[in-house]
């Protein structure tokens, strides 16, 4: 199993799309080793939607929620974090999914032109 430390990459707040970015980024980059992920929140007190929307959220642009609960957990993570980011993931699943229906309602109008 891989661990990624909030702490170590971002500091001790989990609140900035920039810091999100960064662990994206890290994601994205272990997860072609095709390990488990761990996500390790231990030190992080402060977490905000920002944060979790550029990580977590992002990550659905292009993989599954079966993708991400098959390869990612994360540990040390509070209530109040975890709440945040089932309701990050909710609104990603949401958004890509109605994202598609634009695009294809725009790709229809520019065909019916």
């Amino acid at each position: 199993m891989i661990t990624i430390s909030v702490k170590d990459m971002v500091g001790p707040n989990a609140i900035s799309m920039n810091s999100g970015q960064k662990i994206k980024n890290e994601i994205l980059k272990q997860w072609e080793k095709n390990e488990k992920i761990s996500v390790d929140f231990d030190g992080i007190d402060v977490f905000a939607s920002p944060f979790f929307n550029a990580s977590i959220g992002a990550l659905l642009k292009g993989k599954t929620i079966e993708q991400l609960q098959e390869r990612l957990e994360f540990a040390n993570i509070s209530d109040h974090g975890l709440r945040l980011i089932n309701l990050v993931i909710q609104n990603a699943l949401k958004f890509y999914s109605d994202d598609g229906k634009i695009n294809s309602g725009l790709d229809q109008a520019h065909k019916d032109m």
